[in-house]
């Protein structure tokens, strides 16, 4: 199956690890869609629940090294899906992207693989392990095939994080991230054991959360610590 990569054209943790991991696997890679920053009219979080990296790898050294092509492409444009469909590609993985969008949405055969920090439909949205605390709901990522509407699709696997009593917000950050590697293979291999995506229920109808404001976010360490109190 002919794998391209949406990644972001920066040094990022989940891009960089992503490549690693699908390097390892021997997966088929065939094109690699590097997207430059985009400033976002978003407010700063109050809260900080992501831990800061260093001492990563542009991402495309990664890929020179690898052997993988390479493109600084705008996401949702149809150059990008232009490119997707020279290659004949079957199946992208998201690695870094902001919402995409048709034409470039449909530009895979199969479709496109998102990791969703949360449980959907429970957690959609922005914002979801601080909306998942907030909202006493499990903590997890879910492993889905998108369609135009934003954290919906196709599930493939939904995870739940296990917490531990002495755990920060950061750890389960950073629990996050290193499930979604670690269910990247899982997902890729489920899906080429089924390409007809026979089998795969649709996301259920939940509400979306838009990103937490101050004053919500200032109950988020109370009610984590809560939770952490009742295990």
């Amino acid at each position: 199956m002919k794998i391209a990569v949406f990644a972001y054209n920066f040094p990022h943790r989940k891009t960089q690890e992503f490549l690693f991991r699908l390097f390892v696997e021997g997966y088929d890679v065939r094109l690699v869609l590097g997207a430059d920053p985009v400033k976002l009219n978003i407010a700063k979080p109050t809260l900080r629940v992501k831990p800061g990296f260093s001492a990563l790898v542009e991402p495309r050294k990664i890929c020179d090294r690898f052997g993988w092509r390479y493109e600084v492409v705008e996401h949702n444009s149809q150059e990008c899906s232009d490119l997707i469909r020279s290659e004949e590609i079957d199946l992208a993985v998201v690695a870094g992207a902001r919402i995409l969008k048709e034409p470039v949405l449909s530009a895979p055969k199969v479709g496109i693989i998102n990791f969703h920090p949360g449980l959907i439909p429970e957690v959609r949205g922005m914002d979801a392990l601080q909306w998942a605390i907030l909202q006493d709901k499990p903590i997890g990522i879910t492993a889905h095939l998108i369609d135009r509407r934003v954290d919906a699709g196709l599930v493939i696997l939904r995870e739940e994080i296990p917490l531990r009593p002495d755990d920060t917000l950061i750890d389960v950050s950073l629990k996050i991230q290193e499930t979604e590697i670690n269910m990247l293979p899982k997902t890729v291999d489920a899906i080429v054991a089924a390409p007809d995506l026979a089998g795969f229920a649709p996301v259920g109808q939940g509400e979306y959360n838009k990103k937490m404001t101050p004053d919500l976010e200032a109950q988020v360490p109370a009610r984590f610590k809560e939770r952490l109190a009742a295990l």
